[in-house]
């Protein structure tokens, strides 16, 4: 896992390796699909996760909102297969980040993002716009959930 900070060309080339290495992706109604063509936002902070031989396997971007330096806000994250643990793994590494600062977190909805963050115990953020829930964790359940293990799925099908 890798953090990306302030550089614009990191961003840029990320974007590109997205393009190349999940082309079959993008052009078909497989994988997890979403929106890669703003993930290089130049104010926000980028989590890349990679295989161990180099493959992309997703990306996170958040940021901190000026007036809201209680939470971390996530507005996009991507990965290249559903199922698989990936977007666990991001968020995992994002509530590390936030627990070390005593931020909660907020997540901006995606169609796909929703299972996931339900999926890792989130609930929507009280008094938001009904039509467009955003999901949260406490400063607390940030750090519970940092620190839980996770059981990731195997290419098989197994937890591992």
């Amino acid at each position: 896992m890798a953090l990306t900070r302030d550089s614009i060309q990191e961003r840029e080339a990320l974007l590109e390796r997205a393009g190349q290495e999940w082309a079959d992706m993008f052009h078909s109604h497989s994988g997890a699909r979403y929106a890669w063509d703003g993930i290089a936002d130049f104010d926000e902070d980028l989590l890349v996760l990679e295989s161990p031989d180099g493959k992309l396997l997703g990306a996170l971007s958040f940021c901190t909102r000026y007036g809201d330096e209680k939470n971390i806000y996530v507005s996009r994250i991507g990965v290249i297969l559903k199922r698989r643990g990936y977007g666990k793994r991001l968020m995992q590494e994002v509530s590390r980040i936030a627990a070390a600062g005593s931020q909660g977190i907020v997540a901006l909805p995606t169609d796909e993002g929703r299972l996931l963050f339900r999926g890792i115990g989130m609930r929507t953020r009280p008094g938001g716009d009904p039509h467009q829930l955003d999901y949260t964790f406490t400063p607390d359940e940030a750090k519970a959930f940092a620190e839980r293990p996770l059981e990731i799925p195997a290419p098989g099908g197994r937890a591992s």
